[in-house]
């Protein structure tokens, strides 16, 4: 067994030229501040216990003391330490349960630069590797129960909160991809000088009802109209049937194409008519007749 006076910490460690994806994930994270946390990380990680370092609230404290960082920079640290935890740069479970930094990588580069030592003690619940049978020189010890029951409090709670933060901004990515209906401002003037505000049901319903409609346009549209035409405007008991009429006309305009002075229905036809043969400019109705077409079916 090791006894109290051997060395525990190393001198120096060895640091790769080409880092993990982890670690560069955390420089393009918080830039280089975030990398340098990092490396400070790992040399009091080395340096103090050789394969871990206790993290609390007073170690926070000195860290940032020792390293020229002002109480300006405390949150950023923090956010630093929860995300190398949270992209398991340092273990979340140990972190958790004893408030210490270390890795599996950490551990094998400290197994790696103590071979040559007369005794090496290893506390048996930080282990995340295993202890090779020919390495005569460890002991391996269990911890006193509760002697590592550290409180972490806000780190622990900063990993939550930032868990939770990511959680949030893909549950608001995934809203905003999806298609909104703008229905809170359309409202059209009724003849008493209310105003009809369109429900959400009834703009699905609409959708439904005629697919080939832009629903919120014409919505828009009739609000525009009423607007214009005061003497016209429907009553609370009609209004749904002028916007139902008006949808229905719009519904049929979308599936009307002519071709010269012969209506075709069929996609396929249309399809097989050379462009150039189609009299786009003599033939087709234009918007204002298609207007007064669309009036002439919602007169109540």
């Amino acid at each position: 067994m090791a006894g109290r006076g051997n060395k525990v910490n190393l001198d120096y460690f060895e640091l790769d030229c080409h880092m993990d994806e982890k670690v560069r994930m955390i420089q393009a994270e918080y830039g280089l501040k975030g990398f340098a946390v990092f490396v400070k990380l790992l040399q009091r990680i080395y340096g103090e216990n050789g394969y871990y370092c206790e993290w609390t609230q007073d170690r926070e404290l000195l860290f940032m003391s020792e390293n020229g960082l002002d109480s300006g920079s405390l949150q950023l640290l923090r956010d630093i330490v929860s995300a190398c935890i949270r992209r398991n740069i340092f273990s979340e479970r140990l972190f958790k349960k004893y408030g210490i930094l270390t890795s599996s990588g950490v551990q094998k580069q400290y197994l790696k630069a103590t071979v040559k030592r007369e005794a090496v003690e290893l506390k048996k619940e930080y282990l995340l590797i295993s202890v090779p049978q020919n390495r005569t020189n460890v002991a391996i010890n269990s911890i006193s129960v509760g002697i590592n029951s550290i409180s972490v409090g806000i780190n622990e709670q900063s990993i939550e909160e930032k868990s939770i933060e990511e959680k949030k901004r893909v549950i608001t990515a995934k809203a905003s991809a999806e298609p909104k209906l703008e229905t809170e401002n359309i409202q059209i003037p009724l003849n008493d000088g209310s105003f009809y505000k369109v429900q959400l049901e009834k703009i699905k319903e609409w959708k439904e009802a005629f697919p080939a409609v832009d629903i919120e346009v014409q919505l828009r549209g009739m609000a525009a109209w009423c607007n214009a035409n005061p003497k016209k405007r429907k009553t609370r008991r009609g209004i749904q049937r002028f916007i139902v009429n008006w949808l229905s006309s719009e519904q049929d305009k979308a599936g009307r194409y002519y071709v010269g002075n012969k209506k075709e229905t069929s996609t396929q036809n249309r399809e097989s008519k050379p462009v150039q043969n189609i009299g786009m400019e003599e033939d087709l109705i234009d918007d204002e007749e298609w207007w007064k077409y669309g009036l002439n079916a919602m007169e109540d």
